[in-house]
């Protein structure tokens, strides 16, 4: 439990000003800020209060305001929170202009000035909308006394959360450049400068010591690296904070394992490095081809069995619904399957020198799922080699659909349960198969694609240039707004007819054909089964993107200073 947390709710009435004023002296000096700290909190507080007041009354709103204060180990954290109907938008305001002599007082817009007021005394200002409600953030960090102004970097003393991995790109260098990994969030590719700071950040050197320590190593550098360093690190995840140092309740442990449940394999890496002992002779052209050959081999038991292939896709409808315990042997060896895609992207990490952080079973989409962290992949010096991670797991996933088209004509015309379950298996494969080779979804051959072409974004940029050319041809709008390099140009146009003939021939035609085959052979003309099939699809696609767009209108952050 946090004790420095306090919340004061105000009326939005001037009179109340002093006592926010007041209140946040006495929190400072508890806290040990020096008496100048104090004030230039203090006074930052009134400017945007009486900014809130002044626009509260003009828009009519009388609701209360909020003054959150939270010490985070050596930082005041101050958010004001208000109701978003009060029209005070800091993120919207234009820079204020210093007034030189010559200039007419009365044309100086004073609007502005609060907030100016504010980004001189605060060291950093973040204005976010949380849903119906708006916080106008201010951070204030500790100095000495007679130090106040010195830059707000300089005073803070960085650590590296557990489990980020720092791989150098010439271990014998003196100063070498690196790649920073948190697993399973990202990787940051930092210059031999950056390096040096991060190697250094021990959560007991301030960032005043890292630099006067890189002044002595390598030479000058700026407060300004420093501190795009810092907010790089803090907006990936990867700095400790004083939360984590706090334990959670029992119960709220619990209940985030019930909610969210997330199995890790302990030592994860020596598991995928045990597996790769023992597959890496698949890593050769003699393997690969043993893969591909087990994959192609499917063709001969589908060719020989393919009528009866037909007619137990057409009779699936009828068995679930009068057997529902065959989807649970159907499930299993999905999973099965999935598990054996991601080792082969893991395992395929590991054989190119990567390490493997996680490797577990995790709850999502309303199904268990096998997840294997191979962002180590992602500082892989060799283009090659990162696509062949992408490239690992639908490889295998090509060995298991011809294995299992060979189990399921095992089984073809003989009216087992087991030829309803395999079918089905190789049904759901042959589909994920698909899906991982359509560019167009951000799925194994897309990452493989953006490696291959060096361009972040792909997909949205692609679809921003095309959108915006074809609005443009229309009249509205114009091409100036698609400004790409001509290489971008000439990929975008290729992305974005291969991508959409890709996915009318791997998706639109066998779900089309699929239609075609139930309506003619299922009993109920298989209305009940493709329709569930369309329906999960669109659920799952069009719910992702919604809750995704919801959450970027109602919860949005912005940077002022």
């Amino acid at each position: 439990m946090n004790h420095n947390k306090v919340c004061i709710s105000l009326p939005p009435d001037g009179r109340w000003m002093r006592f926010a004023q007041e209140s946040l002296q006495r929190y400072g000096a508890m806290v040990g800020f020096s008496q100048k700290l104090e004030e230039m909190c203090a006074s930052s507080v009134m400017e945007a209060c009486e900014e809130l007041v002044r626009k509260a009354e003009e828009a009519g709103v009388d609701d209360a305001i909020d003054l959150r204060l939270d010490y985070r180990g050596e930082t005041i954290v101050i958010d004001i929170v208000y109701n978003s109907r009060i029209p005070l938008n800091p993120h919207e305001t234009e820079e204020y202009e210093i007034p030189d002599a010559g200039t007419d007082l009365d044309a100086i817009d004073m609007d502005t000035l609060w907030l100016h007021m504010i980004k001189r005394r605060m060291d950093r200002v973040r204005f976010m909308v949380q849903g119906s409600r708006h916080v106008l953030r201010m951070i204030k960090y500790r100095r000495d006394e007679g130090k106040e102004k010195q830059a707000w970097v300089m005073t803070i003393k960085p650590e590296l959360r557990k489990g980020v991995i720092l791989h150098l790109d010439d271990p014998s260098a003196e100063h070498s450049g690196s790649t920073l990994q948190a697993p399973g969030t990202g990787v940051l590719m930092l210059s031999p400068s950056q390096t040096f700071i991060i190697r250094h950040m021990d959560g007991k050197a301030s960032f005043h010591d890292l630099y006067m320590a890189h002044l002595d190593a390598l030479g000058l550098t700026s407060p300004a690296m420093l501190a795009g360093l810092y907010e790089r690190l803090e907006s990936m995840g990867m700095l400790l904070t004083p939360e984590d140092g706090m334990k959670s309740s029992r119960f709220k442990r619990i209940i985030k394992k019930i909610v969210n449940p997330d199995f890790t394999i302990p030592n994860a890496d020596g598991v995928v490095a045990a597996v790769h002992d023992k597959t890496r002779f698949l890593y050769s052209h003699l393997g690969l081809g043993v893969l591909l050959a087990i994959g192609f081999s499917g063709l001969v038991p589908y060719w020989e069995h393919r009528t009866n292939f037909m007619a137990a896709v057409a009779n699936l409808e009828e068995v679930f619904l009068r057997t529902p315990l065959v989807l649970l042997p159907v499930y299993l060896l999905t999973l099965i399957h999935i598990s054996l895609h991601e080792l082969g992207h893991g395992v395929t990490c590991k054989h190119f020198g990567g390490k493997v952080s996680r490797l577990g079973i995790m709850f999502y989409l309303a199904s268990f799922i096998f997840y294997c962290d191979t962002t180590a992949a992602w500082s892989f010096p060799q283009k090659r080699q990162r696509i062949l991670v992408s490239l690992g797991g639908p490889i295998v996933s090509f060995a298991v659909l011809g294995s299992g088209l060979w189990a399921a004509g095992h089984f073809a015309g003989t009216g087992s349960i087991w030829e309803s379950v395999l079918v089905a298996f190789c049904l759901f494969s042959l589909f994920t198969l698909i899906m991982n080779f359509n560019p167009f979804i951000k799925m194994d051959a897309y990452y493989m694609l953006l490696d291959y072409t060096g361009i972040p974004n792909l997909r949205e940029r692609s679809f921003k240039f095309l959108e915006r050319k074809f609005f443009a041809w229309l009249g509205v709008g114009s091409e100036a707004d698609t400004k790409v390099t001509l290489r971008e140009r000439k990929i975008f146009w290729w992305y974005g007819v291969l991508g959409g003939l890709a996915t009318v021939l791997f998706v639109a035609v066998p779900l089309f054909r699929l239609n075609y085959m139930l309506s003619a052979n299922s009993a109920s003309g298989g209305r009940l089964l493709f329709v569930a099939l369309v329906a999960a699809l669109l659920i799952v696609r069009l719910g992702n993107t919604a809750y995704g767009k919801i959450k970027a209108v109602r919860y949005r952050e912005y940077k002022i200073q």
